[in-house]
């Protein structure tokens, strides 16, 4: 059912689509599947070994590594405190470490004793205290310079 007008060929949807109805798109659609299939199982055989193949090992596995990111929690822990002697000083010369060493001892970690040393300094007050009931945020367009200010006249 071919017409021609003024040149161009008309062709029926049957023979434009007869390209894709003799199965080569089914070949490679079951070749997406398969692939599909291969990276799905791939990715699986940690939960496959861990819940049917040996879920005993699976138990021992985790109590290790539970046992290991204990150890290397006190073994940061540990390195966080100060030595002996720095408490010994700090206490015979009635210093401002006290309040450091204080921290240190009560079981705190590295990250949360730096917080409360730099809490009174002047960045450390202006992240942490409230807004006062009456203040307003500063307006989005408020930022100190305008587009009109970059063009010049």
């Amino acid at each position: 059912m071919q017409e021609k007008k003024q040149g161009t060929a008309y062709h029926s949807p049957d023979k434009l689509l007869s390209g894709f109805s003799k199965g080569r798109i089914v070949v490679w659609m079951l070749v997406a599947v398969a692939i599909h299939v291969v990276f799905i199982g791939v990715t699986s055989l940690g939960y496959i070994r861990d819940r049917w193949v040996d879920p005993d090992g699976a138990k021992l596995r985790k109590i290790a590594a539970e046992a290991a990111l204990k150890a290397e929690q006190d073994a940061a822990r540990k390195a966080a405190e100060p030595p002996a002697a720095a408490t010994s000083v700090a206490a015979a010369t009635n210093a401002p470490l006290t309040n450091a060493v204080s921290t240190a001892t009560s079981g705190t970690t590295a990250e949360e004793k730096l917080l409360e040393q730099r809490k009174n300094t002047p960045v450390g007050k202006r992240l942490t205290e409230a807004a006062k009931i009456n203040e307003l945020p500063a307006q989005p367009g408020d930022v100190g310079i305008s587009i009109e200010d970059t063009n010049v006249k």
